[in-house]
């Protein structure tokens, strides 16, 4: 399912259930953190970069903040575009990262679960 709505936590790297968080950068070389709880049972973890300017990686862990060292799933390639899919993944806390291969601005990330 898509994303249709900004994430409401507080804290601006925590996504949710269906929603994004918009507008992030990282100079080139750099991360742009977020996290997701995911509730136990969720047969399908879809993550979506999108929009915005320059290059960025997105990187997705289970267990620590992800990383070009510490991911279990990864997309590279040029631009901004790019899904990553994770079929049943761990409850609890889980961690993307945005790697900026060159500066990267004005990015969305979304969830879908």
């Amino acid at each position: 399912m898509a994303a249709s709505t900004d994430c409401a936590a507080p804290d601006p790297r925590e996504l949710g259930r269906n929603c994004g968080r918009s507008n992030l950068t990282a100079p080139a070389g750099d991360y742009s953190y977020l996290y997701v709880d995911v509730p136990a049972g969720t047969q399908q973890l879809t993550i979506t970069a999108s929009g915005g300017t320059g290059d960025a990686n997105l990187y997705f862990d289970d267990g620590t903040w992800a990383t070009q060292a510490d991911a279990t799933a990864h997309t590279t390639g040029p631009g901004t575009a790019h899904t990553l899919t994770i079929a049943s993944p761990k409850a609890g806390w889980n961690y993307i990262s945005l790697y900026g291969t060159s500066a990267f601005a004005g990015v969305t990330v979304t969830t879908g679960f």
